[in-house]
């Protein structure tokens, strides 16, 4: 917990002074390049944090016994495949993989935090206290997936349905989740209002009555998904504490409150509240099957890193212009900036608290033998998350089945326990005889054949050479 808590406030002592309008543009940057360094460093250097941590180290070595054939003919995201294949060809070496992923999102994440917005630190704290760091060091695939949907929404506000729908299958090249954004186009771009909100949780509701059998529905469409069948998958049939969900519904609730301020400010904010709505909305939706809080991840990096500098920017000028008194207005605003850092505070204590996505504790290989780093793991292909459950649930269920057949022989065997001692000593008994009886007309037959004198040679010879002349 030391090394989180050391990391936002490192990232906000920094922010502060480097993102003034003193410092300008050259301040910002400086300030995106050292905390995306930092980032880099902390998610590179980690060791068995997370809970797929050790999932994606055995695969990356297991791609040294793999070659391109057997890559492109795996059903799995080839986007993510195909550079830790070359990766691995320069070194075996896991740590690789992890170093590959946090360069790809954090610097993707930091340039477009210093492209858009208003105040880098508070996005950067954003990133941290929202769970979207934790993600980044357990959802590689996916992460990468939502970085590529979160540049592509830009073409979703400028109207350029074709430009958006390239960056989102770009971005199902890493996940295949993310082309659930391929058809979101149109709903993202609805004016937020009390009415779509209201038809949005009417859906919600139905939703969550009829969960189990869309579930059920939706595996036997997508068969790629069979292995969350809520029958037998956890992830699947158990959901998550409403903590998340309540997390950012406030954060949505803010920004819808002061949404014409929000749209007023920058029109691309329309796209990015209802971003908002839908990661609140998925998060509901995980607290019944915890494996749809998933998507979630592709909605909100936009509205954490964009949206809400914005607001605070919005909320800063409605505080002014409500309280003209001065005192009242420093007053108002010192309380608004508190309580926005105890919540941000609270989130980020509550995910640690929770040991959200297994990062708890953090450790490093730093300063250990490279035996570490081989010491602890398991894993597997680049298949699904969860390909370890459905391979445990066939081996519970094969053991399962193996314990009904030895119940069912159970009484066979008892019933041969029973048998009386003069049987057994007969049974015994009767397979040397059987033997002998065997033995003994073998030879009974060899002696007929060979040694009963019975065969003349020369009246043979005879015979057969009266034949030949006579067909001569």
């Amino acid at each position: 917990m030391v090394v989180y808590i050391s990391l936002l406030a490192a990232l906000v002592i920094l922010g502060i002074p480097l993102c003034s309008k003193k410092c300008g543009k050259w301040g910002r940057a400086v300030y995106c390049v050292i905390a995306a360094l930092i980032l880099i460093f902390v998610a590179s250097v980690r060791l068995n944090v997370s809970y797929d941590y050790n999932y994606y180290a055995t695969a990356y070595t297991e791609l040294t016994f793999s070659d391109i054939n057997d890559i492109m003919l795996e059903r799995y995201e080839k986007g993510f495949l195909l550079p830790l294949y070359i990766l691995n060809l320069i070194s075996e070496n896991y740590v690789l993989c992890f170093v590959y992923v946090a360069v790809v999102v954090y610097g993707a994440v930091f340039a477009y935090i210093y492209k858009n917005s208003d105040i880098p630190w508070v996005s950067a704290a954003a990133f941290l206290c929202f769970g979207l760091f934790f993600n980044s060091l357990c959802f590689l695939r996916q992460i990468i997936a939502a970085v590529v949907a979160a540049y592509g929404m830009k073409y979703a506000v400028k109207g350029q349905p074709y430009k958006y729908m390239i960056m989102m299958l770009m971005a199902g090249a890493f996940h295949w989740s993310a082309l659930l954004l391929v058809p979101m186009y149109f709903l993202l771009r609805i004016k937020p209002s009390y009415g779509y909100l209201g038809i949005m949780a009417g859906l919600v509701t139905i939703f969550c009555i009829f969960s189990r059998k869309v579930m059920l529905w939706a595996i036997d469409v997508f068969y790629m998904y069979r292995g969350y069948n809520i029958e037998t998958n956890v992830e699947a049939s158990m959901g998550l504490t409403p903590a998340y969900c309540i997390m950012f519904g406030v954060l949505f609730a803010v920004c819808f409150l002061f949404r014409k301020r929000l749209i007023a400010k920058n029109e691309a904010n329309i796209v990015y509240i209802n971003c908002l709505m839908y990661t609140t909305i998925f998060e509901i939706f995980g607290v019944k099957h915890a494996i749809l809080s998933r998507f979630a991840i592709l909605f909100y990096l936009t509205p954490i890193l964009y949206l809400l500098p914005d607001a605070v920017v919005v909320i800063k000028e409605y505080i002014g212009e409500k309280f003209t008194y001065p005192k009242r207005r420093m007053a108002v605003s010192a309380c608004s900036v508190m309580a926005a850092a105890a919540y941000f505070a609270g989130c980020y204590c509550m995910l640690m608290a929770n040991n959200y996505n297994g990062v708890m504790p953090y450790e490093t290989f730093l300063g250990k033998d490279d035996s570490a780093l081989y010491s602890e793991g398991s894993g597997g292909d680049f298949g699904w998350d969860d390909d370890e459950e459905d391979i445990k649930a066939e081996e519970e269920e094969l053991e399962d089945q193996q314990s009904m057949e030895a119940e069912t022989q159970a009484p066979d065997a008892e019933t041969e326990d029973t048998v009386s001692p003069a049987q057994t000593e007969e049974s015994e008994t009767a397979v040397p005889d059987m033997e002998q009886d065997i033995s003994d007309i073998d030879e009974e037959e060899d002696e007929d054949d060979w040694d009963d004198g019975s065969f003349d040679e020369d009246a043979f010879n005879d015979a057969l050479v009266s034949q030949l002349e006579a067909l001569g």
